[in-house]
């Protein structure tokens, strides 16, 4: 491929790229002046396992999906703060991420269970993906909330959530 037919691909990916910021970026004003309210809405098939960003390594040592209230969830990861509903729209979350979780409820989409890891020192569970989902379903009120973890490494969460019911 020369040069100018590589610059020009790489151009045309960066406009498409710009005009979806700009898109997610109106989105956002418009979420920030007035969030919808949404029923978050949980994809717990085995198959949404794969549309996380969570490491083929890890996928391929086997997953695990749970449930529990949320009150149990809260009070079974580190740092729950971070996730409060009063953070929707502060700078510690992306506004993109958090309108496209916002939009994707609001279109009846369901989205994939989070993905938890142990805390290193405590029984408590880190938030390795799912951050702005589990800020979007405190906001809205959810009462259950899904979670993965990995099959291999599941002995701390009795401890960390301990009404956590396997799917």
């Amino acid at each position: 491929m020369s040069d100018e037919l590589n610059i020009e691909v790489i151009l045309k990916e960066r406009a498409k790229l710009v005009e979806e910021w700009k898109i997610m970026d109106e989105l956002v004003l418009a979420y920030k002046s007035s969030t919808p309210k949404v029923n978050p809405i949980w994809d717990i098939s085995s198959n949404s396992i794969n549309f996380n960003d969570i490491s083929k390594e890890i996928l391929d040592s086997g997953m695990e999906i749970y449930t529990a209230s949320y009150d149990e969830v809260w009070a079974g990861i580190f740092e729950p703060s971070i996730y409060d509903k009063d953070t929707l729209w502060k700078n510690v979350h992306d506004s993109r991420k958090i309108a496209r979780a916002i939009k994707a409820w609001e279109e009846k989409k369901a989205l994939s269970p989070l993905f938890f890891v142990k805390h290193g020192s405590k029984d408590l569970a880190l938030v390795a993906d799912g951050k702005h989902r589990l800020t979007v379903a405190r906001y809205m009120g959810c009462n259950n909330i899904p979670f993965m973890i990995q099959s291999s490494a599941s002995s701390w969460l009795k401890k960390a959530i301990p009404s956590a019911i396997k799917i």
